[in-house]
């Protein structure tokens, strides 16, 4: 397939992409654009500021797991991030070239033995696509992170379509973060309360009567992650049941 041809079949998911941005419906139709581009089993967006001491997960979903995917991005938060080997390399690449994404290929067997004990053994993860972008507007630093568990990996077409698609990728997963953390009045005020945006975007359904298994049919996750989310969110609010949750939104 040539890169003509990649474009033929991106075209209308792409499109549907963009329509999406700042929306729900934005991540389905993302998985669904990507799956012209590669197999991906395992994404996972982390946000960096300056000081790196604060990253925060803006993506992680296993396909076949989704709550392992929330469990990997949690224990990559608690310092392991440091021992991430792509990480600082592509941050600097990218600060070098700020206006294009800097890529690369990682293959699990030139990690140490714990690093891949920790995050490729359990949900036998063969490779990583990781991307670097910087946000002009914010200053933020994205990785974003494509796993693959196939004991083949990538293909070459695959690694190929993804670096050709990389700038695309960074550019539509940038603009709806952008759009995300704009957000909405109370959105704001749990976003400000450390919540990331799906789990403020959760504690928004609950408020308005969602129950977990409408909230995952409506987010198309499964509906233990949406529990995982609920249980996280509450946690950081300090809260325990629906009325105190509200109650935040009526302060």
């Amino acid at each position: 397939m040539t890169a003509d041809t990649l474009f033929d079949q991106i075209n209308l998911p792409m499109a549907a992409t963009i329509e999406a941005i700042g929306y729900e419906r934005f991540y389905p139709r993302f998985f669904s654009l990507m799956s012209k581009i590669a197999r991906i089993d395992q994404y996972m967006v982390f946000e960096f500021c300056d000081s790196w001491d604060s990253p925060r997960c803006r993506l992680a979903h296993n396909i076949q797991r989704p709550e392992l995917g929330l469990q990997l991005a949690s224990l990559y938060l608690e310092g392991n991030y440091l021992n991430d080997p792509l990480l600082a390399k592509l941050a600097a690449e990218a600060a070098e070239h700020p206006t294009q994404p800097a890529c690369e290929l990682l293959l699990r067997k030139t990690l140490s033995p714990v690093y891949r004990r920790r995050f490729y053994n359990v949900p036998d993860i063969q490779e990583k696509f990781a991307i670097a972008a910087n946000d002009e507007e914010s200053g933020r630093l994205y990785y974003i992170n494509f796993y693959r568990s196939a004991e083949a990996g990538f293909s070459e077409q695959e690694i190929t379509f993804l670096e050709q698609s990389s700038a695309l990728i960074s550019s539509l997963l940038l603009r709806h973060f952008r759009e995300e953390r704009q957000g909405r009045g109370v959105q704001k005020h749990l976003l400000a309360a450390g919540l990331s945006e799906r789990e403020a975007q959760i504690c928004e359904l609950i408020v308005a009567g969602h129950t977990a298994k409408t909230i995952a049919r409506k987010l198309n996750l499964a509906e233990s992650s949406i529990v995982t989310y609920r249980k996280r969110a509450y946690q950081k609010l300090g809260v325990h049941r629906k009325p105190d949750l509200l109650e935040v939104f009526q302060g």
